[in-house]
C-alpha cells in the first residue's frame, strides 16, 4: 500500500502494523527534552516537517512465510511514475519508505540481509525496461546504482539489529528509504558546498549514533562505490555486504 504521510487515519484496519510502524518513523524526528540529537539528515528533517514522506507497506503473508514483494515492484513503479526527475525541487521531494511488516521469526541481522537481497533481485528479475545504458551492471564498478523501470534509485537499508548506528534503525521492522539516486548531486554537488553539507551531516551522525559514521559511505559523483552504502554494519570493523545479485 503506497500513501502518503498526511494519510495515516486512512490506513484500514488489516495494515494496523503500519500505523505503529509509520507512527515510530515520524517520532524519530520529534524533538525530546533530554533525549537524543535531532535525526542527523538534514533533508529528511525538512521533508517530515514539511510532510512530504511517502510510504509504502510490505505484508508479510504468514500462509508462505514471505513478504509480497509484488506490492514492493507495483509501489516503486508508481513511485517512479509520479517523481518527475527533471523538475526536482529539494523543499518538495518525497522520499518513499518502505517499511516491511515487523515479524516474531524474523529478528536477525542475517534474515533482513535475506530480505534485502531477496528484494532487490525480486526488482531486478520483475523490470521489463531498460538497464540505463551509462550504469554499471557491475556493483563494484564507480558507475553502478541500483536501477529499476528505467531510474537510477539509492536504498537506504535501515533495520532493528542496528543497536549502536541508531540512525540506520526506523522501528520494529526492515525498512528501505528510497531515493531518486540524482537527489543527492542536486543536495550535495561535488564542489566546495556539497562537501561542506555532507560534513554536517556526517558530523551529525557522529552525535547521533553511538559510533562514528560508516567509512563507507561516499558520493557518487566523486566515483566512490554505492552498493556497500545500502546496508551498512552496525560497526566499522565488519566487512561490507558481498552484492551476490544477478543482472539480466
Amino acid at each position: 500500500m503506497l500513501l502518503n504521510q498526511g494519510e495515516l487515519a486512512d490506513l484500514p484496519a488489516n495494515f494496523g502494523w503500519g500505523h505503529a510502524a509509520i507512527s515510530y518513523v515520524l517520532s524519530k524526528f520529534k524533538d525530546r527534552a533530554g533525549a537524543r540529537p535531532k535525526f542527523p539528515c538534514t533533508f529528511g528533517q525538512n521533508a517530515v516537517q514539511r510532510g512530504n514522506l511517502r510510504f509504502l507497506l510490505i505484508p508479510y503473508a504468514l500462509d508462505t512465510s514471505r513478504y509480497d514483494l509484488n506490492i514492493l515492484a507495483s509501489g516503486l513503479r508508481t513511485y517512479i511514475e509520479q517523481t518527475n526527475i527533471n523538475s526536482i525541487d529539494l523543499n518538495r521531494h518525497r522520499p518513499l519508505l518502505v517499511l516491511f511488516e515487523p515479524v516474531t521469526t524474523l529478528t536477525t541481522t542475517d534474515q533482513f540481509k535475506q530480505v534485502f537481497l531477496e528484494a532487490m533481485q525480486f526488482l531486478i528479475d520483475e523490470d521489463n525496461g531498460p538497464w540505463p545504458v551509462h550504469v554499471s551492471k557491475d556493483p563494484a564498478h564507480n558507475t553502478w546504482t541500483m536501477c529499476f523501470h528505467g531510474r537510477e534509485l539509492f536504498v537506504n537499508v535501515s533495520h532493528p539489529g542496528h543497536v549502536l548506528r541508531n540512525s540506520r534503525n526506523l522501528g520494529p521492522g526492515l525498512a528501505f528509504v528510497i531515493n531518486p539516486r540524482k537527489i543527492f548531486d542536486i543536495a550535495a554537488p561535488a564542489d566546495r558546498k556539497g562537501r561542506s553539507i555532507t560534513a554536517t551531516i556526517r558530523r551529525n551522525i557522529d552525535i547521533y549514533d553511538d559510533v562514528a559514521h560508516s567509512p563507507l559511505l561516499g558520493s557518487y559523483l566523486l566515483g566512490e562505490a554505492q552498493w556497500p552504502q545500502y546496508m551498512i554494519p552496525d560497526n566499522n570493523e565488519d566487512d561490507p555486504l558481498e552484492c551476490p545479485l544477478h543482472f539480466k
